[in-house]
């Protein structure tokens, strides 16, 4: 059975924990013993009491400072089960980011996100916070909760559901967080996109499968490899295995007498020329030393007025374990770049009007669809090989003259800013709420 109630904490100064329920919950209990109170993954045993007549405010007496810490909220679910005398309330998720001082989260990249999920989670019913990654190395839950206004520093109950947003590849070496991830799993808090994608290995992947094998740039392993891919495209992209961001992107193109590059990270000249291969193999071995680089043809895609375009397609997975579009964007260049990335100064347009205006309107129309149908493939192959779990991805796909779609890159902490401001609540707000639901609500049954 499932209510919705407005909640509400005391500190206790009693030894004993009490829970004030409205009528309609407090006759469904044994109350001739205690009640487990369930938030996430902490418990916490209690004598009810009902409320006074007509109220349907929960009102928790506690001195536990993991249940203390839960702030009022107008709206927060409960489950009842009354075959183990239980009332569970959530769902709780937690967005696992990087350390951060209290003050910075205001200017934080992701300010506008957290303040919508922890809005959409309060108005649904749920209960939302931010778990700094050195608490989850520590084995504590000292998070960020939004209360009265502010973020709060206090140790929350373990949730049931952690989204992966730490932004530090190190982190994810450091041998506490596999550890963590272990632990985690032993609590059966399900978290999911718990590492980066390297894209070496998403190639790997898809290139496995038959189906997006042609949707995919030849691509080598190194740059040693260059001036082989030269030989055979004359125009190939080397890429940092682990860059993200559009950064650590070099364009190569061969002509008669030289090499023109382009490059966005490794100095303020953002183009160049060599005149030799040796001279150019030495620059390059000197931007990447022993970092892992591939090496890919590039492909001639379609362009805006000259400026190069891709589209961001948002995919999460749903409760049932199927891939779902829910999101989807054009992404052009700015005038000085040659990779449509919006940390470098790209912009977004609907993909609709962009496909419409690329080709007519049946034909764009038809384009969109295949990509859409592509995103979801590559989404569901990779997933299906990777270790952990995995529930939103950020597929990135371009089209060439003939309406042909590419796989240009897969990304697991897609960025936040790839969407078309034309709702309040961003639909991967939306989704995280929906899948925390449906992860909550299964482990209860």
């Amino acid at each position: 059975m499932m209510y919705k109630c407005s909640f509400i904490n005391f500190e206790n100064g009693r030894n004993e924990d009490e829970l004030l329920l409205p009528e309609v919950i407090y006759h469904k209990f044994d109350v001739s013993k205690q009640v487990i109170l369930i938030a996430g993954n902490s418990f916490l045993n209690v004598h009810c009491s009902p409320s006074a007549t007509g109220n349907s405010q929960i009102t928790l007496k506690t001195s536990n400072p993991l249940f203390s810490s839960i702030p009022r909220m107008d709206n927060i679910l409960v489950k009842l089960n009354q075959d183990n005398n239980s009332l569970t309330i959530g769902p709780v998720t937690a967005l696992l980011i990087d350390h951060c001082q209290g003050d910075k989260l205001n200017t934080h990249s992701l300010k506008e996100y957290f303040t919508e999920c922890q809005s959409w989670f309060q108005l649904k019913g749920g209960l939302f916070y931010l778990l700094p990654v050195t608490s989850l190395l520590k084995n504590r839950t000292e998070a960020w909760i939004f209360d009265q206004n502010e973020w709060q520093m206090k140790t929350m109950p373990l949730p049931h559901v952690i989204y992966n947003r730490s932004h530090s590849r190190k982190i994810e070496t450091h041998p506490l967080y596999e550890s963590s991830l272990k632990r985690m799993n032993d609590h059966s808090v399900h978290l999911f996109n718990s590492s980066f994608l390297s894209k070496d290995i998403v190639h790997v992947h898809l290139l496995n499968s038959k189906q997006l094998q042609p949707h995919l740039p030849e691509t080598v392993q190194g740059i040693e490899r260059v001036d082989e891919m030269l030989a055979v495209y004359t125009d190939v992209f080397v890429k940092a295995v682990n860059g993200s961001k559009g950064r650590y992107i070099i364009r190569i193109q061969k002509r008669e007498n030289d090499y023109l590059v382009y490059q966005n990270s490794f100095t303020s000249k953002r183009t160049l020329t060599f005149p030799t291969y040796s001279s150019l193999y030495r620059q390059l071995h000197s931007w990447c030393g022993d970092s892992h680089y591939i090496v890919q043809q590039t492909i001639p895609l379609k362009t805006v007025k000259e400026q190069p375009l891709d589209f961001r397609f948002l995919c999460h997975k749903n409760h049932k374990g199927a891939w779902t579009v829910i999101s989807s964007v054009a992404r052009i260049a700015s005038e000085n770049q040659f990779v449509a990335n919006i940390d470098q100064g790209g912009r977004m347009d609907p993909p609709l009007s962009i496909l419409t205006s690329l080709f007519d309107s049946d034909e764009g129309r038809l384009i969109f669809t295949k990509m859409k149908a592509l995103a979801l493939s590559a989404s569901s192959v990779l997933t299906q090989h990777l270790d952990g779990h995995y529930a939103e991805l950020g597929i990135d796909i371009g089209i060439d003259c003939d309406g042909k779609p590419w796989i240009i890159e897969i990304n697991s902490k897609p960025s936040k800013r790839t969407f078309v401001d034309n709702e309040r609540v961003r639909p991967s707000v939306k989704t995280l709420y929906e899948y925390s639901y449906n992860i909550w609500n299964e482990k209860e049954d």
